[in-house]
């Protein structure tokens, strides 16, 4: 999974889905400044099998509204979220400075979850320290009508942000393991 801080504007981008080969290219050729902050063991996202995680989100308000459709009616966005044309998640936009990013580095906040949700074997993929993903008051949107994926999100303040701190899945063929689990975290320190 691609994760990018640009350090000069505290902003970020994580790739739920792999882009194509032209954009790895332009990533890998980004002066990368990573692991002047931060130990390259940190480096990795975690597989843990833990059918527990997914009881941990019995406890949230599974929407019945698409993400798409609340985006319209009742949360906003911290920047932009893309979408592809069946409204599954490729790419989340957010404000991620480079203290941030080693903060969640630090504190193992990556990692991918085999776990079991309603029944039905998913994967969910953490963006997030764990109080932060696993707050009871997050709210889970499904990405469209078919449920086979969702993303957890935690709403902020007056405006009713919705800032996405998970992603729960059955479609290993979007968000395929071997991506997740294969991270590229890029942060460029560049100045104009």
């Amino acid at each position: 999974m691609i994760i990018t801080c640009d350090a000069y504007c505290n902003m970020g981008y994580i790739y739920l889905q792999q882009p194509d080969k032209e954009m790895i290219d332009y990533q890998k050729e980004k002066d990368n400044q990573i692991s002047r902050y931060v130990d390259p063991s940190l480096l990795h996202i975690p597989l843990v099998v833990d059918f527990n995680r997914g009881k941990l989100l019995d406890d949230m308000r599974l929407s019945t509204k698409t993400y798409e459709k609340a985006v319209d009616d009742e949360i906003d966005e911290e920047y932009q979220n893309d979408l592809d044309e069946q409204g599954y998640m490729t790419g989340i936009e957010l404000n991620l400075s480079k203290d941030k990013l080693v903060h969640l580095l630090e504190n193992k906040a990556f990692v991918v979850y085999r776990t079991e949700w309603k029944g039905l074997p998913s994967h969910l993929v953490t963006l997030d320290v764990d109080h932060k993903v696993f707050d009871s008051s997050n709210v889970i949107y499904p990405l469209n009508e078919k449920q086979d994926a969702f993303v957890i999100i935690e709403v902020m303040g007056e405006y009713q942000i919705g800032l996405v701190k998970a992603l729960l899945t059955r479609r290993n063929d979007l968000y395929p393991v071997e991506y997740l689990l294969a991270p590229q975290f890029i942060l460029s320190e560049y100045t104009l």
